[in-house]
């Protein structure tokens, strides 16, 4: 019996229609992805390329004026020192929790992924000054606890001293475990568990499984994180600006914050300081996109979302004692200072009062820091999350743009990563307080800085729920005639739709926490939460320190919990 197959020819192009589709080859969407690649890189590159460059004016004299600040050396390793220390400490932290998270009962893993993030929702003033208030040398109160045991009884201060590097260092590491564990854990959950029983059927221990099969596969997580984590500790500012005064510790941020203070403002030697941190984070992202490579290659298929080790109650418990040490005891301490007449590490004799909350809210400041906050935020957020979106579509394959443009986008939007956020302020202030903005004093001062910070988050997040599809869902869309703008609506679109929501919650939690480039770009008539609890700290108010410091944790757990309301419990775990 022959069967026949008929197939159905393509009705020929007509003349007209073949020029036509030329004309959009030619001119059409390829030179749309490079018109939008040029002006955005264009918008994002030129501030940066413009400060910096005023290091090489005259002849690059403010090199030698770096060069003639007094212990530049010491600063300069004091800085490599702190962010070394801190993302090591932070990335064995990342991942044992990632691991112990793995080994969790079921029922209550979701909330033991959010555990290790909460350091992200406490704003780091405020999470410093928690810190502060348990383990400042003489009145801390955890020192004061410490100070009754025998081993300690003998001691008129410490025995903890968070005045040191070794107190930066671990602040710090708090929010490195956080940063790092969003990418492993996020990893760990997309391996295919299969993968692993299978080396495990084999007769591979554990270890050489983790260290043959997992491991690899989280390579590009594990490497995301540690350049990510690493540049921002190169450019660490807020803890050594409040940790670091009392012992002279200094690292290049503080310099130049130092140098911001001064009037007239010497841009060209901070941007002089600045440099060599720019260069090392060119090329760490550079190292970066060598490494990781195409994501795509670390993509497992098959069933199961990772494979889960045996539950244990103790991996529950780890998790919990974390969450308490890094989160509940700073929150307490602050809480602690902000109900008390006066701080004075004497725990048997506290008396409680709402005196300060009262002292506190009498004028307008606290309110309009949360609306200038907020608003900045929200505009900063409408602003960089469709840019992202639309470089995720082109970067994942899903509509077609040249490569060019893909390797374009991938490191324009990385490229405020590797510019420390204090010396992105200074970049926003220097070229946007000048004719023809002219925008000093305003709003818009703290949105423009604030999109500098939310990009590279806005596009990695987005970018990852969309590589997390197979490529073989949108050619069998190609091949059933779906155009691109269909492959977008019904199947990029709601795919990101995680991808967006973890942005947003990233976003808001970046954003409403940030400080560094609040503080640059600040003036005295518009104050955001961050800068308005420094102005208290710099006028020696503890007590409205400790009030402004509650106000934002409150505030940004607020914001958090509303986006992750929108985008599903899940979001924190796919941040």
């Amino acid at each position: 019996m022959t069967t026949h197959t008929t197939t159905l020819a393509k009705p020929p192009e007509s003349g007209s229609a073949r020029a036509k589709s030329d004309w959009a080859r030619r001119f059409g969407m390829p030179s749309a992805w490079s018109a939008f690649t040029i002006a955005l890189g264009f918008a994002i590159l030129t501030p940066i390329v413009i400060f910096f460059a005023r290091a090489f004016a005259d002849g690059g004299s403010a090199f030698d004026r770096m060069l003639d600040q007094p212990n530049i050396g010491h600063i300069l390793w004091t800085t490599v020192y702190l962010a070394v220390g801190s993302t090591t400490l932070g990335a064995v932290g990342a991942v044992g929790l990632a691991a112990v998270v793995t080994r969790v009962p079921a029922r209550l893993q979701a909330t033991a992924a959010v555990l290790p993030l909460l350091p992200l929702v406490i704003p780091p003033v405020a999470l410093i000054y928690g810190w502060i208030f348990l383990f400042a040398p003489d009145v801390g109160y955890g020192n004061a606890l410490l100070r009754m045991l025998p081993l300690f009884s003998q001691m008129d201060e410490g025995p903890i001293n968070i005045y040191s590097v070794g107190g930066i260092i671990f602040v710090t590491a708090t929010d490195v475990v956080g940063i790092i564990f969003i990418f492993v854990y996020a990893r760990l959950r997309e391996i295919n568990g299969s993968v692993e029983a299978a080396a495990r059927i084999s007769g591979a221990s554990a270890t050489r499984t983790f260290f043959t099969v997992t491991l690899p596969l989280l390579r590009p997580a594990l490497v995301a994180g540690l350049v990510t984590s690493l540049l921002v500790q190169l450019g660490q500012f807020t803890a050594p600006l409040f940790l670091g005064r009392r012992d002279n510790i200094e690292v290049v941020t503080t310099v130049i914050f130092r140098l911001r203070e001064q009037y007239p403002i010497d841009y060209a030697l901070t941007a002089a300081m600045g440099f060599p941190l720019l260069i090392v984070g060119v090329v760490a992202i550079a190292a970066q996109r060598r490494v990781v490579g195409d994501q795509r290659r670390y993509v497992t298929q098959g069933t199961g979302r990772g494979m889960f080790k045996k539950p244990s109650k103790a991996a529950g418990a780890a998790i919990i004692i974390y969450g308490s040490i890094v989160v509940v005891l700073p929150i307490v301490a602050i809480t602690l200072v902000a109900f008390s007449p006066f701080w004075n590490g004497d725990l048997g004799g506290i008396t409680f009062t709402t005196d300060n909350i009262r002292t506190a809210f009498q004028g307008t400041a606290i309110i309009d820091s949360v609306i200038n906050t907020l608003s900045a935020s929200a505009l900063a957020a409408i602003i960089v999350l469709p840019l992202g979106f639309i470089a995720a579509l082109a970067m994942s394959g899903i509509v077609r743009a040249p490569a060019l443009v893909q390797r374009a986008l991938d490191y324009i939007f990385i490229a405020p990563l590797a510019v420390p956020r204090a010396l992105l302020g200074m970049s926003v202030l220097f070229v946007f307080i000048r004719p023809p903005f002219s925008l000093y004093g305003t709003l818009t001062m703290f949105v423009i800085g604030y999109v500098f910070i939310a990009l590279p988050f806005a596009l990695r997040s987005q970018y990852s729920s969309m590589i997390g599809v197979h490529s073989t869902v949108f050619e069998a869309a190609r091949v059933c005639g779906a155009s691109q703008f269909t492959m977008v609506r019904t199947i990029a679109l709601p795919v990101a739709v995680r991808g967006m929501a973890a942005a947003l919650a990233m976003t808001f939690v970046l954003l409403s926490n940030d400080f560094a480039v609040s503080v640059m770009v600040q003036t005295p008539g518009r104050q955001v939460m961050g800068t308005l609890l420094f102005q208290f700290e710099q006028s020696g108010a503890i007590s409205q320190v400790a009030v402004m410091a509650l106000v934002m944790t409150l505030i940004t757990a607020i914001v958090l919990s509303i986006t992750v309301r929108l985008g599903g419990r899940s979001t924190l775990e796919n941040l």
